[in-house]
């Protein structure tokens, strides 16, 4: 899943807490923020998956609407004068919000498939870190930058967070919209802040999502966080300590051609949708300790499943288990997954990624940025 996708996830959370705690000002930012960042995902998607993202926006809304009413009558003040200002702190750009508490503790082992993908990370990104001494006798120094592209769902933030796993470091994941800033130099100042923080730990993991639209092509234009990106990735060369920055996108051909040149994010890594052994693996690990019935044959589920991405994966077996739970609720007993869930839901669910897409990313590994980029008009 995407950042994205994690982030609203979170503010749901924190709004189902602030609800419980009868926080009506707080329950109707949180629900607010899940919101604008489901109409996101929905801009992000296409067909079906993106009307689901804009349904479920619209209930959202529909939702703060009735606790911002909750909180206008339980305070003096209008609850709009408490939190239109802004977020609360936690979601103001500081160390604190960018770092995980704890270490990732998922692995690239964890990663269903993707064999190819992670071959490369273990070649390019692992060893470097875990033979420092090696690379070193031959003057290669670890670290640097490396780009993961390719179409939506497919598990790039679970990567980078498998990646950090692998090496035991620090973990800073931030979304392209928490660096941007409206007001001049900002956005610059937030990157500063951000390459700071992570070059405090010996070794540490930069995650940037969505990173076309903080490092999109300049133009003629020369300064702004572009420059100020490049500015701090050079600075990388002279610094001791072991950074490693891991950017993803959906669109690369969307990026200034200094910021993908060698010793920016000069390792690109394809991350496409998963094969049948990859989609079988992602079909078990979403139905993990769930009552499933002996006719449910996920190879040939699988199998039915090509082009799907891993989000698209995701969203199969949540219909099937959902079928699955109200047929519970209605008849009383025990009840599992089934075959005919599968197959009710494959008639709803339907490949996110389309030919189109494939074709935009192949353009732009051959070097064909006008190709790519029409290809996905």
């Amino acid at each position: 899943m995407s950042f994205v996708a994690d982030k609203k996830r979170e503010h749901e959370a924190n709004a189902e807490t602030a609800l419980k705690e009868k926080n009506y000002a707080n329950a109707w930012f949180h629900t607010a923020k899940a919101a604008e960042l489901g109409l996101r995902l929905a801009e992000d998607s296409e067909g079906r998956v993106a009307k689901r993202y804009v349904d479920d926006a619209f209930e959202l809304i529909e939702i703060a609407a009735q606790l911002k009413q909750k909180a206008s009558a339980a305070q003096k003040k209008p609850a709009a004068t408490q939190v239109t200002d802004g977020p609360p702190q936690t979601e103001k750009p500081t160390a604190e919000n960018w770092q995980l508490s704890e270490r990732p503790a998922q692995r690239l082992a964890d990663v269903a498939g993707l064999d190819a993908v992670k071959a490369e990370l273990a070649e390019k990104v692992i060893e470097p870190f875990q033979h420092p001494e090696l690379f070193a006798r031959f003057k290669l120094k670890p670290g640097g930058g490396v780009l993961m592209y390719g179409p939506p769902g497919n598990g790039k933030t679970f990567i980078a967070r498998a990646v950090a796993g692998e090496l035991d470091a620090a973990f800073f994941a931030v979304n392209a919209a928490q660096i941007k800033d409206k007001y001049v130099g900002e956005t610059e100042k937030n990157l500063q802040k951000l390459f700071d923080a992570a070059r405090t730990h010996d070794r540490a993991v930069l995650f940037i999502d969505e990173v076309d639209q903080l490092l999109g092509k300049r133009g003629n234009q020369k300064i702004g966080s572009v420059a100020q990106f490049l500015t701090l990735a050079d600075g990388l060369i002279q610094n001791k300590n072991c950074l490693l920055i891991l950017a993803a996108t959906n669109k690369p051909w969307m990026l200034d051609e200094a910021v993908v040149r060698p010793g920016r994010l000069g390792t690109h890594i394809y991350v496409g949708p998963p094969d049948a052994g990859a989609r079988e693996g992602i079909l078990a690990l979403n139905l993990k300790d769930v009552p499933v019935g002996p006719d449910v044959n996920l190879t040939q589920v699988a199998d039915q499943t090509e082009g799907y991405s891993g989000a698209d994966l995701a969203e199969l077996c949540d219909r099937a288990k959902r079928a699955a739970k109200n047929r519970q609720s209605t008849s009383g007993h025990d009840e599992m997954v089934l075959g005919a869930d599968f197959t009710a839901a494959l008639q709803m669910v339907r490949p996110s990624i389309t030919a189109d897409q494939l074709k935009s990313y192949a353009a732009w590994r051959q070097g064909d940025d006008h190709a790519a980029a029409g290809e996905e008009e």
